[in-house]
This record gives structure tokens, sequence and C-alpha cells, in this order.
């Protein structure tokens, strides 16, 4: 049996991509691949992978036997980003698939812009409680996206893809994935994107200050909910110069190691570009400038709002129903 795994890494378009995947379940079947998910309310394997973590009620090879014997000998596609974590027993994992025929696919992304989205990431999740600023080492996620891919480059027959719409066939990364599996694009249903979305920068700042206060679960999810409704304008690169340097630093180390997985064509440029960052950047990555300019207004009003609701929010949990 073919089994195709799609191991992210995180913040490549993971969330996206497998809505795209479950929407688009049926049509892949007619086409030969069996895309179903673990439990029919998620849109991942996200559960499979973490019955191969300590500690799971789940039977790992038991879970991945049914998910096998599910396809009924047709290729399986199995996605989650998950299978990049270090508690996964990965060893077991592989052994479980020994005598299929395994193809492994993941993203890489540019180091810099991946410590961003991992930042806005783990800043809107409540039970992270992330405090600290975006441009403080160390980084909410390795650069060089070595630490997820490390155990997994022992895997000959890996495929690293780039996370960089300038190389996606089609141009979206649904259409290049679709290619990467070897299935024709033509009759999928490519709207609805969705996705795990990050907030803009500014409004992200001001979230993380929010955490410093130490907000309860409801009252977090209130303010992220309010954040969403906010329009920002566009802000300046905010990891400073330094550190986008130190970026792209930890990246030139790790491609080496890449390079013999990177799929055909695969231009490394975009993995070492410079970003327009500014040099009035203050170290917390805010622009100095930009804090004063007057069209900055709109934000600092709803950002005041923000707080009265916060506030209110805050009054009702403290009087009860």
């Amino acid at each position: 049996m073919n089994v195709i795994l799609h191991i992210g890494v995180h913040k490549t378009g993971t969330s996206a991509l497998q809505s795209f995947l479950q929407r688009n379940a049926a049509l892949l079947s007619s086409r030969g691949v069996v895309y179903k998910p673990t439990i029919p309310d998620w849109p991942n394997h996200n559960p499979l992978a973490m019955a191969f973590m300590p500690g799971s009620f789940d039977h790992g090879p038991t879970r991945l036997a049914t998910t096998l014997d599910e396809a009924e000998n047709k290729t399986v596609l199995i996605s989650s980003e998950m299978l990049c974590e270090p508690e996964v027993d990965l060893d077991l994992f592989l052994q479980c698939l020994r005598g299929h025929d395994v193809q492994v696919i993941a993203y890489i992304r540019h180091p810099g812009d991946i410590v961003i989205s991992a930042f806005n990431e783990v800043v809107r999740h409540h039970d992270r409680h992330w405090k600290r600023p975006l441009n403080e080492r160390p980084f909410a996620y390795d650069p060089s996206q070595m630490d997820v891919l490390r155990r997994w480059l022992k895997v000959s027959n890996l495929t690293l893809a780039p996370y960089d719409r300038n190389q996606w066939v089609g141009g979206s990364i649904c259409s290049d994935f679709l290619r990467m599996i070897g299935v024709a694009g033509d009759g999928f249903d490519y709207g609805e994107v969705g996705g795990n979305e990050s907030l803009p920068y500014p409004l992200v700042e001001a979230l993380r200050l929010v955490n410093t206060a130490n907000p309860t679960a409801e009252q977090h999810h209130a303010i992220v909910e309010i954040l969403r409704t906010i329009t920002s304008e566009p802000w300046e690169y905010p990891l400073t110069a330094k550190n986008v340097r130190t970026c792209i630093k930890h990246m030139r180390r790790a491609l080496p190691s890449y390079r013999p997985h990177f799929r055909a064509g695969f231009q490394e440029a975009f993995l070492l570009e410079p970003r327009p960052t500014s040099s009035e950047c203050h170290p917390r990555g805010v622009r100095i400038s930009a804090i004063w300019r007057p069209a900055k207004t709109s934000i600092a009003g709803a950002l005041r709002s923000v707080a009265r609701r916060a506030g209110r929010t805050f009054q009702r949990s403290v009087d009860g129903p």
C-alpha cells in the first residue's frame, strides 16, 4: 500500500491545506487517495500522532492499523504537523509502516517569517501563557526548523518543498500539494481557504501585553475575538535587523542537511532573502516613529475599546451569573 505522510512543518499553511483536503475528500478518493481524519470533527490526523506520545489513552499502532485498513488498498494520505513533535515515538510509528511504500512531504519556510508566525501562534493560545517579546531570544520557534525536522532527515524518502508562492504549482499551496502527491488538480473546490489565521503584528503585540496580566482562558478568548474585528494598517517587518541576520544564519547552517531532500527544481534563495527591517526599530520590534504616527490613532482607539470590553468581560466573570 502507498502511504503519504504530510508532516507540516508548523506554520506552513497546514491548517488551510488540511481543511482543503477534508473538504475535497470524496474527489480525492475517486482519484485513488483516501484522506480520512482520525476524528470526523478534526480536519487532520493530530489524534493519530498524539496516540504515539507517552501517556496517550489511545493505542497508536492499533489506531494506525485502522487508518490503513479503512483505505481498502488505495493510497492513504495522513496529514499532521504533530508528527514532527519530539514526544512522538517516531521509531514505533515508522515500524508500523514497514512493508508499505511511504512518501514523506514537508514544506519549509523563510526563517524570519516562521519565527514571526510562530510568535503570533503562541501569543494567541492561552495555554502557552506567552509573555516574552518577539525579539527576545530564544525565539518562539527554531528559525531553521531543524528542531522539528532533524529526526525525519534520516528518512530517505523525505521530500522538502518550498513554502514560497512563487514556486507553487498553480500559485497556491493546495494545488502545489496535489501535484506533489500525483493528483490532477481539476475539479477541486479551492474556495474557503480558512486555516489558523494570524493577527496583525500590532494587535498580537497588544495581546502579548494582555498576557502579562494573566487573564483567564475565557477572558483571553474574548479578547482574541475582539481583536479579530479590528482592521490594522500594514506595519514594518517586526523582527530587528540583527535578529533577521541571526535567523538567516541558522538557515545557512541547516541547508547542507536539507539539500539532499529538496524536491526537483527547489530554489533555495528565498530562504536567505533579507527582510526590509527599519533602523528605527525598538529592540522589542515596534518602530518607534510609528508609535506617534497620527495614522495609527484608529488602532489606538480600537485597543482602548478592547480594554473597555475586556474589563466588562472580567466584571461579568467576577459577578457571576
